[in-house]
């Protein structure tokens, strides 16, 4: 057994502006706070952690991530909200790279020791991201790119079965960069991903994957 391979990583983990939802003004007062340390895991609550390319000089500074909900499923729809702030603004066509891959469990996979296939597939990042900032002590939905100060990001996400069809373990890694190769942000999470349905798990061939649980 291996991971499946995705033609195009970003299209089936479905981030699509038609998702998107804005949200109540709330979530903008959890902003202030000081930046975690990098190759770390970030605040929130989830499983994700900064990217080893990660600096502190990225122009989105995060200070937390949050998932709305915890597990995720196979066929789940999900929200990612990430809160920090702009080191400054850039220009509109910046992008998005999502990389999935077999992370620390592909020699499971039957991957050559060393390696991790995968695909990394790119999307615009204005397509892709919700983002709100305070303007004039009042609350706005801003147009992207983004300005200089405080901001949430929403991504929505779709866990699409015809590519994450099998339990087992996945790699996620979300890169976004400026036209000109600068950071935004980097983050990246490795979680298990299951059918809420268990008699829809064992219909697949025996192996570790199939007892992983969430989120690792």
């Amino acid at each position: 057994m291996r991971i499946p391979t995705l033609e195009d990583a970003t299209r089936a983990l479905s981030l699509f502006p038609s998702l998107q939802k804005a949200l109540s003004s709330g979530p903008l007062s959890r902003l202030s706070g000081t930046p975690p340390s990098f190759k770390a895991e970030i605040p929130g609550g989830t499983p994700f952690s900064f990217c080893e390319a990660s600096r502190p000089t990225d122009l989105f500074e995060i200070t937390s991530v949050e998932l709305t909900q915890q597990p995720v499923y196979i066929d789940d729809e999900f929200t990612v909200h990430v809160y920090g702030s702009f080191r400054g603004s850039f220009t509109p066509n910046a992008t998005l790279d999502l990389t999935t891959n077999c992370g620390s469990h592909c020699e499971e996979y039957g991957a050559p020791p060393g390696e991790t296939p995968g695909e990394t597939g790119r999307i615009g990042f204005c397509e892709v991201s919700q983002i709100e900032q305070p303007s004039g002590g009042k609350e706005r939905n801003a147009t992207c790119p983004p300005e200089e100060g405080y901001a949430l990001i929403t991504l929505e996400g779709y866990v699409m079965p015809m590519f994450f069809g099998t339990p087992c373990w996945y790699n996620f890694t979300l890169d976004a960069k400026t036209a000109e190769g600068e950071r935004i942000y980097c983050f990246t999470t490795e979680v298990c991903l299951r059918w809420e349905d268990e008699d829809k798990n064992k219909g697949y061939p025996p192996g570790p994957w199939n007892d992983c649980r969430w989120p690792r």
